[in-house]
């Protein structure tokens, strides 16, 4: 790992001397490109010695998850006029699919007839399944090489080995690991206060605050826990509390690494949704729901749990540092005084892979080698990428002369990385006058890094697709009422049944490939 990190240091200073001569050419010919879909010859910018085809005009499509910021129209204009016109002759056009729908539209849009060159995709937003459906163009190094040339040499050798499946890549991966992968709890330190409630200090205590708070939802008007079927936020961290790790992302075989970074042998390793662990799960969100900690009519709540919280009538949302967003909005809009706990201090913890954002070229892009460019270009180029995370400087944010971004009245328009999770680099600034419960809790989390053995290991499905399409159908059929403790008093014998389900689907033959795989990529090291 250490080896990595050099190389991925060394890349990166690089690429930012080759790229802060990229930033000056933004404008360079703006004036020519002033009528999108007019043709005009390329004759500057960090592409005209790249031996690329510009020659036409091209619109490019990306569509990206989340809610579209207002000022996403102007900050388009900004990027198209300055950036991708005059130096790509291309425009570039963001769609966003909204976190309440986003499960339903996502396949559709793909095997529809929509144009959709660029799309958002991650180890738990369809890479794998798209992969396997033909939807997502392969990324072999020649082409990575000539149509990203930039990001090719910029981003670590480790997220390309995160992001490949079977020795192949589908989709480009962020350029920055943080601590994603880990949840944290916001919760409402007001209402702790006023009713005296069980601090939310460890999972069990996480547990007896909702309940406890769940008493007064008549009085306080506040929810212990709005959730839905749209956002499961309570696995992870339960299987944080169980020291419970994935062997890699995207996939749900498990292993109990107990703080250990030591790679899991073959026996250690199993299949979540058939093991006691998981069993466990169900029975204690049947209790809580029983409990009433959410409506009984979560399942049907297509609502982003966030927005609850940042409206006061939510008493606790789980996520990872991005907690503090909501919290800090909670807060603007006086409605009280928010915590933050880290409910498993004990637990060791990992970065998110580099595959946990992406973004991928379809199989049915328009034009894929100019749709490469411009995810380049958006990737490598330290202006346009700060502008299309932050939006416009000077308006929505600005650089402190200590060189941290400091946060502007504009910024309630266009958040900073309200949706570019996929195009973060390494140099991304860090934000001004951090809260310091943020602070506190990340400096923690920094404290417990670890680093599995295993790490970069990826799993391909392609020898097992039938049966591991099969399995996933039977996990999308009960897992989100599990997660809402639906089946209440029967939880335990609609396991059985799902178990029963999951087995005749194929679980063993892929668990089977699974270990397959495994122990030749162990073996390999």
């Amino acid at each position: 790992m250490k080896a990595n990190f050099v190389k991925k240091i060394v890349a990166v200073a690089l690429v930012l001397a080759v790229v802060g001569t990229m930033s000056g050419c933004g404008s360079s010919k703006a004036s020519a490109a002033s009528d999108p879909g007019v043709n005009y010859e390329v004759t500057s910018g960090p592409y005209v010695d790249k031996d690329v085809d510009l020659s036409k005009h091209e619109n490019v499509v990306m569509y990206v998850l989340g809610d579209r910021p207002a000022d996403m129209d102007e900050v388009l204009e900004k990027a198209n006029k300055e950036y991708f016109e005059p130096n790509l002759n291309t425009d570039l056009s963001i769609e966003f699919l909204n976190w309440s729908d986003y499960q339903t539209k996502y396949p559709l849009l793909l095997s529809g007839g929509e144009q959709v060159d660029l799309i958002y995709t991650a180890s738990w937003c369809f890479y794998n399944e798209e992969i396997a459906a033909g939807a997502f163009k392969e990324l072999d190094k020649d082409f990575l090489k000539k149509y990203m040339p930039y990001t090719f040499e910029e981003e670590p050798s480790q997220a390309w080995d995160e992001i490949s499946v079977g020795g192949k890549i589908y989709a480009v991966p962020k350029g920055q690991a943080s601590f994603t992968a880990y949840d944290l709890a916001l919760v409402r330190k007001d209402l702790i206060d006023k009713y005296n409630l069980t601090e939310p200090t460890s999972w069990d205590n996480f547990k007896k605050y909702l309940t406890e708070l769940a008493e007064h939802t008549s009085e306080s008007g506040v929810t212990a826990m709005n959730t839905n079927a749209n956002r499961e936020q309570l696995l992870s961290m339960y299987l944080q509390s169980e020291k419970i790790q994935g062997v890699t992302e995207g996939y749900d075989w498990e292993y109990v690494a107990d703080n250990s970074e030591a790679a899991p042998k073959q026996d250690d390793i199993f299949y979540l949704y058939t093991s006691d662990e998981y069993k466990k799960y169900c029975e204690e969100m049947a209790e809580l729901a029983e409990k009433k900690v959410w409506s009984s009519d979560a399942i049907n709540d297509t609502t982003d749990p966030q927005a609850y919280f940042e409206n006061g009538t939510s008493g606790a949302f789980v996520w990872n540092n991005s907690i503090f967003a909501a919290g800090k909005n909670f807060e603007d809009a006086g409605l009280g005084e928010f915590a933050a706990y880290d409910v498993t201090p004990d637990t060791k913890r990992a970065r998110g892979a580099y595959s946990v954002d992406a973004i991928a070229i379809t199989s049915k892009a328009v034009n894929p080698e100019r749709a490469a460019l411009t995810l380049d270009y958006m990737k490598s180029d330290v202006d346009l990428n700060r502008l299309l995370l932050g939006g416009i400087e000077g308006k929505h944010w600005e650089l402190t002369e200590d060189g941290t971004r400091k946060t502007l009245d504009g910024a309630a328009n266009y958040g900073w990385n309200s949706w570019a999770w996929a195009i973060n680099r390494q140099d991304e600034p860090a934000e001004d006058g951090l809260d310091e419960r943020q602070i506190k809790l990340m400096e923690a989390c920094e404290a417990q890094e670890f680093v599995p053995e295993q790490t970069g290991f990826t799993f391909n499905p392609e020898k097992v697709q039938s049966q591991y399409q099969a399995v996933s159908a039977v996990v999308d059929e009960y897992r989100q009422s599990f997660a809402l403790g639906i089946y209440g008093d029967a939880t335990d014998s609609t396991f059985d049944t799902f178990k029963t389900q999951l087995e005749a689907a194929g679980i063993d033959a892929v668990t089977e490939e699974f270990l397959s795989q495994y122990n030749a990529y162990m073996s390999n090291r």
